[in-house]
């Protein structure tokens, strides 16, 4: 049965949320052994300071380099794609780096307007708890919303920086600025429709990390050393695995939201199957 492009299939405006997510989808179950694999030893890394961390950066942007391979229907061997993406392990780690003192000074500054709204609220309004109240709902909301934005404009941020050439950790936060630009709303949807799809694992990993507790309780007593080891090396575990089982969707989902944006901002060209 012959393969049919979605870009050639009368679409030209940018993919649809189904489209993206179904895709992703597809990409990540015809690549799960090699995705999982790589995504596994990329959660290991994790627990060795700095390091580590850097190599966890460039392995988990390495599952993207190949997944955006698969979208536009030149596909990379692992070694291919790693030999271009390793050089740059360090730059993951800064963007990362910069990324996360953003979203710090983002909800800094947003915890203290947010305190300082309250007490003047408190302090005009005084006994009049229900404006007071709604004043900060509102302020809560305002920042959610500003919040979940920024999140949206630099969710790319590895995408560059392991796909395009002359691109460092900063110029790459510029990079997922500019191409994001005007696409946010669609995003946010893209993210709560793949978030919805991973929740059920998320409730699985919660569910079983209160059995495993109360299992380990019953056998060993919750006072003892024994059980204090055995539950931290079972929580690391289990993170470890259920992390690695979902970081591969994301990254793929980040694949695609890079291509989309890319092809039709700048002509890129290219063709994504739908098998």
């Amino acid at each position: 049965m012959p393969k049919k492009n979605l870009s050639s299939s009368g679409q030209t405006g940018p993919l649809s949320v189904g489209n993206v997510v179904s895709a992703s989808l597809r990409i990540y179950r015809d690549h799960f052994k090699s995705y999982f694999g790589l995504a596994l030893v990329a959660y290991l890394w994790l627990l060795v300071p700095i390091y580590g961390w850097a190599k966890y950066s460039a392995s988990a942007a390495l599952i993207s380099r190949l997944a955006f391979g698969e979208v536009r229907e030149k596909p990379e061997t692992v070694s291919d794609a790693r030999r271009e993406v390793n050089p740059r392990m360090w730059s993951f780690l800064w963007a990362g780096i910069l990324t996360f003192l953003i979203f710090l000074g983002v909800s800094l500054v947003g915890g203290l307007a947010m305190g300082i709204l309250a007490g003047g609220a408190a302090a005009i309004f005084r006994q009049n708890y229900v404006i007071s109240g709604a004043l900060v709902v509102v302020a809560v909301i305002a920042f959610l919303i500003i919040y979940i934005r920024i999140i949206s404009r630099l969710l790319i941020v590895e995408l560059p920086l392991a796909i395009e050439n002359n691109i460092d950790g900063s110029s790459a936060i510029s990079r997922s600025w500019e191409l994001t630009k005007g696409s946010v709303g669609r995003i946010q949807w893209i993210v709560f429709v793949a978030f919805l799809i991973s929740l059920p694992i998320y409730i699985v990993s919660n569910l079983l990390s209160v059995l495993v507790q109360n299992v380990l309780i019953a056998l060993l007593g919750s006072g003892s050393s024994l059980f204090s080891l055995v539950s931290i090396i079972l929580i690391v575990g289990q993170g470890i695995g259920f992390g690695a089982l979902i970081i591969p969707f994301w990254q793929v989902i980040k694949a695609i939201i890079y291509y989309d944006l890319r092809s039709r901002k700048e002509g890129l060209g290219l063709q994504m199957r739908d098998r």
